[in-house]
């Protein structure tokens, strides 16, 4: 697949790392629909079925896709299990482009440009709507977003993303980390002489509870911050893939690999047992 067949192919995208689930359809620029829902632990029941629905209701079959897009995680890991299984299948069965994206970086994308947008809309000059990451590389400031998926005992996926001059970047891959000491390493990178100074810090996504932690943080930081509690769009991921798709970052079906960061606990657990 080229350029080409990224700006105008049909591509199918999901994410299911967390307790919600999202399934976007989009042609080039164009979102075909969206299905948003609370799966909890029920996304090997609900992910195929609300599949169909979407295909249906825009009169496609799963073997008119070009490509499918999908949040390799982290985050629960049934559910990204569950979500690159079926997204592994389709692109072996149909032949099509298969694109792996963060759901940390879905996750950020999609609460920048909440957190820019707030009641404006931006246009192009045409006077269709920018796209996310139109909008956030339009916007003059740097801003580093902290996308967050609730881990437990005090910690969460977690990574940290920028937009700055009209760039969009990964600064620290994602991982799995103790909330306290990521605050604090966050910090001491904004006042060291070797690293760039946001305008803005954003925490997003599953805050809740670490709301002592980031209080700690938003006193100790000088500049501006934010919290913003706020859910994946497989949209966001879409126009991710898309872009990975241009540029020619496919995924071997047989080959693409989860990003759990962390075994499942009672993996963990027998494996403590053993040693």
């Amino acid at each position: 697949m080229n350029t080409l067949n990224a700006l105008h192919g049909t591509l199918l995208a999901i994410d299911t790392s967390t307790s919600s689930m999202s399934i976007a359809l989009v042609r080039g620029n164009e979102l075909l629909g969206e299905i948003n829902s609370m799966a909890e632990r029920n996304h090997s029941i609900h992910l195929l079925p609300q599949i169909q629905q979407l295909l249906t209701a825009n009169g496609l079959s799963a073997k008119e896709l070009d490509a499918f897009g999908v949040g390799v995680g982290p985050g629960s890991y049934t559910g990204v299990r569950i979500g690159v299984t079926a997204a592994k299948t389709f692109a072996w069965t149909h032949e099509m482009a298969l694109l792996a994206v963060s759901s940390l970086e879905t996750m950020a994308l999609g609460a920048a440009e909440a957190h820019l947008l707030g009641e404006k809309v931006f246009e192009r000059d045409g006077g269709t709507k920018l796209s996310a990451l139109e909008t956030v590389q339009n916007q003059p400031r740097t801003l580093w977003i902290v996308p967050m998926i609730e881990a437990r005992r005090g910690q969460a996926f977690t990574g940290l993303y920028q937009v700055s001059n009209q760039q969009w970047s990964c600064l620290e891959s994602d991982s799995i980390r103790l909330m306290s000491t990521w605050t604090e390493q966050l910090l001491q990178r904004t006042r060291s002489s070797n690293g760039s100074k946001p305008d803005c810090i954003l925490f997003a996504g599953e805050t809740k509870l670490h709301g002592e932690v980031l209080q700690r943080f938003f006193a100790d930081w000088e500049g501006e911050a934010a919290e913003l509690q706020h859910e994946i769009r497989a949209r966001h991921l879409a126009e991710l893939a898309q872009v990975r798709w241009g540029e020619g970052r496919t995924e071997a079906p047989h080959g693409l690999v989860p990003n759990y960061t962390q075994l499942p606990e009672a993996e963990a657990k027998l494996l403590a047992q053993k040693s």
